[in-house]
């Protein structure tokens, strides 16, 4: 019989370890850049801080120290606005914003995580970002009820018609719209350029979703109408254009009193918002 030294016999356990283990469980566990597997799909074993995508508290990673967790980057896009899918409650976003539509895999902890960079600036920035940035170009502009194209502001419409050469609240919403993205909500069979079928119209008809007034970002079209009652003809009457995120100030064409295109507060407005706001896309 053939007997083993300490050294060949210690090999001869590692070797037969190893190979009884999965990879994944092995003597010495994942190192980073190891393969991982975390709820949402396949990553790799990375330090937190060098994660862009959701990392998990889970041992995914196993025997690797505390701050090394299974990273899984899936990318998402959020109108012109890239991003990564990440943890709202154990990854945060630093210095972007998450977005809660449907951009991610996964429980509503999972959301998109995108950088803005354009500070409302035309050509930059979210599509709701640059429809403001266009809306602000009409500063001053009178208000005209019924006003607004695509090409611009048009004249008043009976029997509202005082010769002013303007935008209505909707009018000015949906030329910026049509500036920025081509679409043409003033020739929608749903007549969706009107306050209140805007609001209103299912989102197959409009053709972008809603989110609830608590969770408005810059450059979301947010309504006032009191009970805000879709089944009530006129009763959602103004909209206007929220100028950041979470914040008290939007952009509009309020009424033939003040007579120009301006910044108010939405709780000075003397009505509550209407529960949703829509976000363009």
């Amino acid at each position: 019989m053939v007997e083993l030294t300490p050294i060949l016999f210690f090999f001869s356990l590692l070797v037969a370890l190893t190979i009884a283990l999965p990879p994944e469980q092995g003597v010495f566990g994942r190192a980073i850049g190891d393969k991982c597997k975390g709820t949402e799909g396949a990553g790799t074993c990375q330090t937190t801080s060098n994660c862009r995508g959701i990392s998990y508290p889970q041992p995914f990673c196993p025997n690797d120290p505390d701050d090394v967790q299974c990273c899984v980057e899936i990318p998402c896009q959020v109108g012109t606005q890239s991003g990564f899918c990440r943890s709202v409650s154990n990854n945060g976003c630093s210095g972007g914003h998450f977005d809660p539509g449907n951009y991610c895999p996964g429980s509503q902890d999972i959301q998109c995580c995108f950088k803005s960079s354009g500070g409302g600036q035309p050509g930059n920035g979210t599509v709701g970002e640059r429809v403001l940035a266009k809306a602000k170009e009409a500063a001053g502009i009178p208000y005209a009820w019924g006003g607004g194209s695509c090409s611009g502001p048009t004249g008043d419409l009976p029997p509202w018609d005082f010769g002013e050469v303007g935008f209505d609240c909707s009018g000015l919403v949906a030329w910026a719209l049509c500036q920025v993205t081509g679409r043409d909500l003033f020739s929608h069979p749903a007549g969706l350029r009107n306050t209140q079928f805007m609001y209103c119209a299912t989102q197959a008809q409009l053709g972008y979703a809603k989110y609830p007034f608590a969770q408005r970002k810059a450059g979301d079209a947010v309504f006032f109408g009191g009970a805000c009652d879709c089944a009530v003809w006129q009763s959602i009457h103004h909209v206007g254009l929220v100028m950041e995120d979470g914040g008290d100030m939007m952009w509009n064409a309020p009424n033939d009193d003040i007579n120009r295109v301006l910044a108010l507060s939405i709780s000075g407005f003397g009505e509550t918002p209407c529960p949703y706001v829509i976000r363009f896309t």
